[in-house]
């Protein structure tokens, strides 16, 4: 009796084991589901929309089945997060295993204008905001039209990084008062000169790398665009060389200033108006990817201002993701 009694406890502890294990055991019943995550153009200080896209921010996908090309999803509606990850309905890889090659965009386009719709062959209007002044920078971010390819996507758990590149121009501003010591609290400073629509049309072909692909892309949109000031965030600093922060616009690139025409305002909360024009014997053409960076002393009589041109370099950001 003791001995049976003694297997019988023995087989009963090996089962309670078996048991333990099978629950400790990390499993990842992973179904098909697409994951992706985002990244965008890194830069050197910490501004909007700078590694990743803003949260709330609305960006659609397309899918095509690599070989042969098949349409596979159709404006996949997704809503960016905070940590570079998307929510929205789920959507499945293809269980014949094909590959996909993956489009995604985020701009300011008129309401409805994707809902179960192919991928969008000719030119869509993106508007940049007139207002990107406000602190949470909503219509900074609604304004930057950004556009990612990613092709011959395999079937995997693995989170799917896209690159979404910045396909306007940038323009930053930063304030120190000058001569004269004039006061720039509640300083307003406007963008002006240039148009606020643009024409669209994503290539599912562009060499996204190559800054000319990305141009080719954009054209002003000929018709009820004229001129209109962009007001933006005022910031105001007391040594440029130490600065990290800027007021920022989204502005079209495919446009040019010619010498003496108007850029950029300031206007003092005394009424006083400074104009910033392209200097006598230059132009300005913007341009898709570049940043304009504006450092502007205000004094008594005038600005004084210095500039540089950058590019926006991108970067993929990694990171797990579901759709939820």
């Amino acid at each position: 009796m003791k001995a049976k009694l003694f297997m019988t406890m023995t087989a009963a502890m090996m089962i309670l084991a078996g048991c333990s294990n099978d629950e400790n055991e990390i499993t990842d019943n992973w179904n098909g589901e697409i994951r992706l995550t985002s990244g965008v153009t890194a830069q050197t200080r910490s501004n909007t929309q700078a590694t990743q896209i803003q949260e709330g921010e609305t960006v659609y996908v397309w899918a095509d089945k690599a070989s042969p090309t098949t349409e596979y999803i159709r404006a996949w509606t997704l809503t960016a997060g905070s940590s570079n990850d998307f929510t929205g309905t789920s959507q499945y890889y293809p269980t014949d295993g094909s590959s996909l090659d993956f489009y995604a965009l985020h701009g300011n386009f008129a309401p409805g204008a994707f809902t179960d719709t192919a991928f969008p062959t000719s030119a869509i209007v993106h508007s940049v905001e007139s207002d990107q002044s406000n602190t949470n920078m909503k219509n900074y971010a609604k304004s930057d039209l950004l556009y990612a390819v990613k092709k011959g996507v395999t079937r995997s758990k693995d989170a799917v990084e896209l690159t979404f590149y910045h396909m306007l121009s940038k323009v930053e501003v930063v304030l120190k008062s000058g001569n004269g010591t004039p006061d720039l609290t509640g300083a307003a400073v406007t963008i002006v000169g240039t148009q606020l629509k643009a024409d669209f049309t994503p290539s599912k072909n562009a060499d996204m790398t190559d800054q000319s692909d990305r141009a080719g892309m954009i054209a002003i949109t000929e018709s009820d665009n004229a001129a209109a000031p962009i007001t933006i965030r005022t910031v105001t600093t007391t040594d440029f060389d130490s600065n990290t922060d800027y007021g920022e616009a989204v502005v079209l690139p495919e446009q040019t200033l010619n010498e003496n025409s108007a850029f950029i305002q300031v206007e003092l909360s005394n009424d006083a108006v400074f104009t910033y024009k392209i200097p006598a014997g230059e132009t300005l053409t913007l341009e898709s990817g570049k940043k304009y960076t504006y450092k502007i002393t205000v004094n008594q009589t005038g600005l004084t201002v210095t500039s540089k041109i950058e590019n926006w370099t991108e970067v993929a950001k990694e990171g797990d993701a579901e759709m939820e």
